[in-house]
């Protein structure tokens, strides 16, 4: 059954030697070694399996088959040269994507035969799934497809841009060539999409930070960004302190892996405070300001409630909760209870997504907004700045989410006129993964939970060697490809680390012990994201535990599609 597929490639290498001969060009040779070396992965493969079907099947349609297309237009154009140049950044990336086969070529004969994605659709556990997945339309196929290609010229035009910040960064000239560069790309759609197919068929990690932190760093894009927002009676940024000694750090996580204590539930008795003189500088000055930066993590604020600062902040009620959280500070014997008659009960904690490299709370404004206007005056939401890869290694980002959730937790109504009695904990993409992480560490220090999780197409395994047919979208994604993917998740991944051992890197293998303990979970993915099909592993190991979980699948959609101005039926 293979050697039809197997014949595919023979017919392109065929196709490429002709062009070749008519038209020598090095490149035109690597990419016949190219197709030689799948075609030698596939034909190694000696028995079939059910998921390599499904794969070469759908490689065929998306990449091989318009690529034999194409080559035959090239073989009968009456200027191969002409024809040949003007398209060989396309068929480049075409190649870098079979290429990208080849390797899924490897995994994919080792995943069990007893793996979901290996079983009918009309088998139990399927069944059983499709109960609590939620199909949804936004519109008619033809008119997603119509925007998405609208939205891919917008994309180019930001990887021209962010080329150009490659090119000049000079932070005087640079950002007027910039603008200036970037608004003759408005007008050569066709330039800026070959720039586009250039970056993400190699992409370098500059040009990914450049152009998914563009909002932030592009005046023009920001100026942009906030003049299409929603209006908002509440948007400040507060800089909150580090009240605790760390809890995520790296020699910590890898003890408890080799002591096999990742998953010992410790009892709770107290928190561990950081050093008495700092923690009261950080009280005493400015509350809430960039004082002592360095102690400090951003986080903007949003509500629809105007009034959600307190009019006095009474330290001692502060001290107090110090006083009762940890055994070693021993300050004020006495104090009232403090009375809390507050509105504003409920509290969403956003961790924004971008691959851990980039993006922030500013970003997420989008649809940030849009949450706070749409849940009303008695709901506050905190959207962190977390610190970012490369400059800052993994767990440092879990560090600051967990910093935040404690102090939202245990101190936040002393400085805000809140009162939180429901905290729902969301995250999109690598955001979905620390809010997972921030939730396991709760139930192992026996910290109180979060009332839910909302999770936007989670990323919830970074192990690579494990192979779904989801990601076969990554190979035709424009927006989030493979190649970009695989960048920025190695970027957070380092190669000392085993991702499928580390719950708080891959959140998919993790032990009953914590899956079990979640809260209600609602999870958001697209039909087209390479990332729904473990989110969708991960619905078979949480429903496995009786767990309350439901999906909503977004039909036609990719990763991010929520910074795409779509609705969220979630809320």
């Amino acid at each position: 059954m293979l050697e039809s597929y197997s014949e595919n490639f023979v017919l392109i290498r065929q196709k490429l030697v002709n062009i070749a001969m008519t038209n020598y060009d090095p490149i035109i040779i690597s990419w016949i070694q190219e197709i030689d070396e799948c075609n030698q992965q596939l034909q190694s493969n000696k028995y079939d399996h059910p998921l390599l079907i499904q794969s070469l099947e759908f490689i065929t349609e998306k990449l091989i088959n318009p690529f034999i297309q194409q080559l035959v237009t090239i073989e009968s154009s009456k200027d191969i040269t002409k024809l040949l140049n003007k398209n060989k950044v396309h068929y480049n990336y075409v190649i870098k994507r079979i290429s990208l086969m080849k390797e899924f070529l490897q995994i994919i004969v080792n995943t069990p035969r007893d793996d979901i994605f290996c079983l009918p659709q009309d088998d139990k556990i399927w069944v059983e799934l499709k109960k609590n997945i939620i199909q949804i339309d936004l519109d008619h196929a033809e008119v997603l497809i119509k925007a998405f290609a609208h939205f891919n010229d917008v994309i180019s035009i930001g990887c021209a841009y962010a080329r150009l910040g490659d090119e000049y960064p000079n932070p005087v000239f640079g950002p007027i060539i910039q603008n200036l560069g970037g608004a003759a790309y408005l007008l050569n759609f066709e330039r800026a999409r070959q720039i586009k197919i250039e970056e993400i068929t190699n992409p370098s990690l500059q040009f990914v930070t450049n152009l998914w932190s563009i909002q932030d760093k592009s005046a023009f894009f920001k100026v942009f960004m906030k003049l299409s927002l929603q209006n908002i009676n509440t948007h400040k940024k507060f800089y909150i302190p580090y009240l605790t000694k760390p809890m995520f750090t790296f020699d910590k996580l890898q003890q408890e892996i080799n002591q096999k204590e990742l998953y010992k539930i410790n009892e709770f008795k107290g928190l561990h405070f950081i050093d008495d003189d700092v923690l009261f500088k950080l009280l005493n000055y400015p509350l809430l300001s960039k004082d002592h930066r360095q102690h400090k993590l951003k986080a903007r604020v949003l509500s629809s409630n105007k009034d959600i600062m307190r009019e006095d902040v009474d330290l001692k009620y502060i001290i107090q909760q110090i006083q009762i959280l940890s055994p070693t500070h021993h300050i004020i014997n006495h104090l009232p209870v403090f009375q809390n008659n507050s509105q504003i009960t409920k509290v969403v904690i956003q961790i924004h997504g971008g691959g851990w490299v980039a993006m922030s709370s500013f970003s997420h404004q989008s649809y940030t907004r849009k949450w706070a206007n749409y849940m009303g005056d008695d709901t506050i939401i905190f959207s962190i700045d977390y610190r970012l890869c490369p400059k800052y290694q993994y767990p440092s980002q879990l560090e600051d989410c967990w910093q935040l959730y404690l102090w939202v937790l245990y101190f936040s109504q002393y400085y805000l006129n809140i009162n939180p009695k429901q905290i729902v904990l969301a995250g999109d993409s690598a955001g979905g993964n620390m809010a997972l992480g921030i939730c396991f560490r709760c139930i192992k220090e026996s910290i109180p939970l979060p009332t839910a999780l909302l999770l936007a197409y989670p990323a919830v395994n970074l192990d690579f060697s494990k192979f779904n047919p989801y990601l076969l979208n990554g190979l035709i994604d424009e927006i989030a490809p493979s190649t970009v993917l695989q960048l920025v998740l190695g970027c957070y991944v380092q190669s000392n680390m085993d991702p499928k051992n580390d719950p708080y890197i891959s959140p998919l293998f993790a032990d009953p012990i914590f899956l079990s303990k979640l809260p209600k979970i609602t999870i958001l993915c697209g039909s087209q994201d390479s990332l729904t099909g473990d989110t969708i592993k991960f619905l078979h190991r949480m429903l496995s535990l009786k767990k309350q979980i439901k999906m909503l699948i977004y039909n036609g959609l990719s990763h991010g599609f929520m910074n795409f101005e779509v609705p969220l039926l979630a809320l």
